[in-house]
């Protein structure tokens, strides 16, 4: 084993550390404010918008909205009843977000013992998927940036029983490949 596969053993071992002294409740409350937790909605509203959008119910909804300002055809143009329809989606996910995020992290971080393991458990399984998704981005960075960047890691991770693996069958890649042929 090299020094990266050390290190990235190492990094293992202090996420799983991590996430068990701070624990799963706290940890979602963590990932889940700011720019994260924007993000998180926003990525939701992304999936699940078009699927609410068939609803019938939504769709003749919208339908009446956009006769509302037909005559005015700017707003007609720019289909500014879908842009409300995704605010309100952004607000509704945003709430539902918090709320069950507050439910789940009160319930496990409950005073009963079980709880607590399975609240420690769960919190160092987050982490190191934190970490994990983490090093694959920067090691997708690696290769998007290649050249002497790439080829300088390369040699930095030659002969490691890790992570030269994973850098090389980075699943981030597979999606770069199927975007970009």
């Amino acid at each position: 084993m090299v020094l990266a596969d050390w290190i990235f053993i190492g990094g293992i071992l202090g996420c799983l550390t991590l996430g068990a002294l701070i624990g799963f409740g706290k940890g979602l409350k963590f990932i889940t404010r700011g720019i994260i937790g924007f993000a998180i909605s926003m990525f939701v509203c992304y999936t699940f918008g078009g699927i609410i959008l068939d609803i019938p119910f939504v769709t003749d909804l919208l339908t009446g909205l956009s006769s509302k300002w037909a005559h005015i055809e700017w707003l007609y143009k720019i289909h500014i009843e879908i842009v409300i329809y995704y605010i309100v989606l952004f607000v509704i996910v945003s709430f539902l977000r918090i709320l069950i995020v507050k439910i789940f992290a009160h319930v496990l971080e409950t005073d009963v013992f079980v709880i607590k393991v399975i609240n420690k458990a769960c919190g160092a399984v987050l982490f190191t998927a934190i970490g994990v998704l983490v090093l694959l981005f920067v090691f997708q960075i690696i290769a998007w940036r290649g050249g002497d960047t790439a080829s300088d890691f390369l040699a930095q991770i030659a002969g490691s029983t890790i992570v030269k693996p994973i850098y090389e069958n980075n699943p981030l890649a597979v999606l770069v490949r199927m975007v970009k042929p």
